[in-house]
């Protein structure tokens, strides 16, 4: 009984945000959302996901008008999670396409065996999951389709940022089936300290891509640490004929963004790689 009420008060939300809840026009940073515990025990809590957007690279030439999926992706929670809903922003230039069933997105390999729903309201989704058992796994949640402007071009970033939002009725939640204490504790860290956001820019640059062949793949991690090890060869400057470009540099800064080539841009594609996060750079 305690599940089903679960199931029934999540869908309740979903319903009263569709309907009621003011999106704000603007793109909204995080919220406070500790659920009463303090930062000590958000910090020990056992269970620390990461609930992360995007990062889109489109070259200039391919981006007025294109269409761009975005997917919302959660790790480190894997079988520890049913009830969900939480608030996605993207930036107004971007025009949300419905899917084949005319909906504002769509579930991922993650959420399948729960049930779900999915809303929008000018330029905010609403995102919800609810099940009596702990079926939702790590990978995509959802996916949506935003379709860029006509008049996309070089240097533009279309910011898309998750939100925790607590209106007069409704509070956006993540948690499992039974909602003990670990489970309220791994709520306050995805929405103070577990969300990631995204964007979609424009350029001709390739994040990862270090040596400037137009794919990312373990060849810039070994010239990056060509780079690291023997500057005098592949430094910018080097006597190699294959060191790195500034180009290359710029590209190749995917770890700790800005603080120039180190090993550890090169340990970021090489996680790239595996499939250990899901894009570049790495937060």
């Amino acid at each position: 009984m305690k599940f089903r009420n679960i199931i029934t008060s999540v869908l309740a939300i979903a319903t009263i945000a569709a309907g009621s809840l003011q999106f704000p026009a603007s793109l909204t940073t995080h919220a406070a959302a500790d659920g009463g515990f303090s930062e000590a025990q958000i910090e020990a809590s056992p269970i620390k996901p990461t609930l992360s957007v995007s990062k889109i690279d489109v070259k200039s030439a391919d981006a007025p008008s294109s269409v761009q999926t975005v997917n919302i992706t959660i790790n480190g929670a894997d079988k520890n999670y049913s009830s969900t809903g939480f608030h996605v922003y993207f930036d107004e230039r971007l025009t949300l396409v419905p899917n084949q069933w005319g909906g504002a997105a769509t579930k991922g390999a993650g959420v399948t065996m729960l049930s779900s729903e999915s809303y929008s309201k000018g330029n905010c989704l609403f995102l919800t999951t609810a099940g009596s058992r702990n079926l939702g796994r790590d990978g995509v949640m959802w996916s949506f389709d935003v379709k860029l402007p006509a008049d996309a071009k070089d240097g533009d970033i279309y910011p898309i940022k998750l939100a925790y939002e607590k209106g007069s009725i409704t509070e956006d939640v993540f948690i499992n089936a039974p909602s003990e204490k670990d489970s309220r504790l791994m709520q306050a860290w995805i929405f103070t300290k577990g969300m990631q956001d995204g964007y979609i820019k424009v350029g001709d640059s390739l994040a990862g891509d270090a040596n400037c062949d137009g794919i990312v793949d373990l060849s810039d991690a070994v010239l990056i640490m060509q780079c690291v090890s023997n500057p005098a060869r592949f430094n910018i400057t080097g006597s190699d004929s294959g060191h790195i470009t500034s180009e290359g540099c710029k590209n190749g800064d995917v770890a700790n963004v800005g603080d120039g080539i180190t090993s550890k841009d090169a340990l970021a594609i090489q996680k790239f790689m595996l499939r250990l996060i899901p894009s570049l750079p790495e937060n």
